[in-house]
């Protein structure tokens, strides 16, 4: 019985290690490469492409895109651009889209870095910009307006004009169905929209400075957001439901504002980012903080969670840093736990080799016949002695 014990102390402290999340990931840094200045500040803007595995930055020397994985170059839009504001990329991404000082809206192909056309429509600065996740729609943000574009065109074209924010449109997200948009303002105000109707569903006025982090969850049913402007604004995050507009939780943990937000591809995880340089990754029915990086030495500008499918990195979070650090947190391993003979299937095989540290020839060790839970109670039972 005490060996059993022992092994059975061993099994679980080594499981206890291999569910611990590894903070380990692969790092680069942009400026290590001279395409960004050392000086952070030149970063005028920064997005990930949905899926993770691209990045693009806007500097005073145009925008560069980079493979998340090595921070291998992959195209350049050699265009001067020193008054970028903003950046978005389309779900194939084929394409991303930035804003300039002067209200104009540029497309870029992604593979080749060409120029592809031009958005003019807007009377002041844009800084917001999202695609719809159908790829049929750009949404941009300027002051108190969203332009809708229509990208099944030949020449993409206006179709819409949302008003109703009484100030400088900071940030925009497309719901999973496409059917919705969510858009906040520099007064904390978010409003959210019905796309093809341009009717406001609802006005969620719960934050009291600017946004500038949203996120919307992969099942549709809830949308996060988090709080920005000044160092004195608050730190909370805000769960809300899509449907009903209301609030359902406030999640309190970061010290400073939020930067950044992000749901995994199975809603079960929230990763928030804010000025006090950590990683924080929530439960988001619960609010529950399931583990903190603090990697990072510069507060965290943008998340994002690599989907399924990217071999070594399937899952992980890659973070983009003020000072130009890219982080990739690989996912904490899944042990096979209940795999306890290391066979790679988990089945009645597993209960006979614990029973075997029982002294027991049968995994009926309560001998009614009947190899069930009432069995593993019997473990659990040893594992409490």
């Amino acid at each position: 019985m005490r060996q059993f014990l022992i092994f059975t102390i061993l099994f679980f402290s080594v499981a206890f290690l291999l569910s611990s999340p590894a903070q380990d990931g692969t790092q680069w840094r942009v400026s290590e490469g001279s395409e960004v200045p050392s000086n952070t500040t030149a970063i005028n803007a920064i997005a990930f492409s949905t899926d993770g595995t691209q990045l693009a930055i806007a500097t005073t020397n145009g925008i560069t895109l980079y493979d998340t994985y090595t921070g291998k170059e992959l195209a350049r839009f050699s265009a001067l651009l020193d008054a970028v504001t903003a950046l978005a990329f389309s779900p194939d991404n084929r394409t991303i889209a930035s804003a300039i000082g002067n209200t104009t809206i540029h497309l870029w192909n992604t593979r080749t870095g060409e120029h592809r056309t031009d958005f003019i429509g807007h009377t002041l600065p844009v800084v917001a910009l999202a695609f719809s996740p159908d790829g049929n729609s750009l949404a941009s943000g300027g002051f108190k307006e969203i332009c809708i574009w229509n990208l099944m065109t030949d020449s993409p074209t206006l179709t819409s004009v949302f008003h109703g924010h009484r100030d400088m449109v900071t940030t925009l997200a497309f719901s999973p169905d496409s059917k919705t948009l969510a858009s906040t303002s520099f007064y904390g105000t978010i409003l959210l929209w019905d796309v093809r109707t341009g009717q406001r569903r609802h006005n969620l006025p719960a934050h009291t400075d600017a946004i500038t982090a949203l996120a919307f969850s992969p099942d549709n049913q809830t949308l996060a957001s988090g709080g920005y402007w000044s160092r004195d604004a608050e730190s909370t995050i805000h769960l809300w439901n899509t449907d009903t507009g209301e609030l359902l939780s406030t999640i309190e943990g970061h010290t400073e504002p939020v930067f950044a937000l992000a749901f995994s591809s199975d809603s079960e995880t929230l990763a928030s980012a804010g000025w006090d340089n950590t990683i924080r990754l929530w439960h988001p029915q619960t609010g529950q903080l399931q583990e903190t990086f603090e990697g990072d030495t510069a507060p965290v500008l943008t998340l994002a969670f690599l989907l399924e499918g990217h071999n070594t990195y399937s899952k992980a979070l890659i973070s983009a840093g003020l000072d130009g650090t890219i982080q990739l947190w690989p996912p904490a391993p899944v042990p096979k736990l209940a795999d306890v003979n290391a066979d790679g299937v988990v089945n009645v095989l597993d209960l006979t080799f614990i029973a075997s540290r029982l002294g027991q020839k049968t995994p009926d060790l309560n001998g009614d016949g009947i190899v069930n839970i009432l069995d593993l109670t019997i473990v659990a039972q040893h594992i409490g002695e």
